[in-house]
């Protein structure tokens, strides 16, 4: 083996190990990458429960809005009132059926 080959070969484990090295780094961040991954989804789950609690709570806010009487909007309503009854006996006619 001559001189010019041993430099070759020097040169050709040093560029192995930097691509080992390389590997090594990208297989790392790869690695913290899934775990972010995953920690964003469980917050996104988290969240979705959280909207999902949100809107029933703000149906209710509406629906207690709608029955919410004051001086002036008596028979208004009474009129909500007896179209909601209406709507409900007519729920109830078609589970009936």
């Amino acid at each position: 083996m001559t001189q010019d080959d041993s430099i070759l070969i020097e040169q050709f484990e040093g560029k192995i190990r930097k691509l080992a090295d390389l590997y090594n780094t990208v297989k790392s961040n790869n690695s913290e990458l899934l775990s972010q991954i995953q920690a964003k989804d469980l917050e996104i789950a988290r969240l979705n429960q959280e909207l999902a609690g949100l809107k029933e709570s703000y149906q209710y806010l509406k629906q207690s809005k709608v029955l919410e009487v004051s001086g002036h909007d008596i028979d208004d309503t009474k009129r909500r009132v007896s179209g909601l009854v209406r709507e409900i006996d007519h729920c109830i006619k078609l589970l009936n059926v």
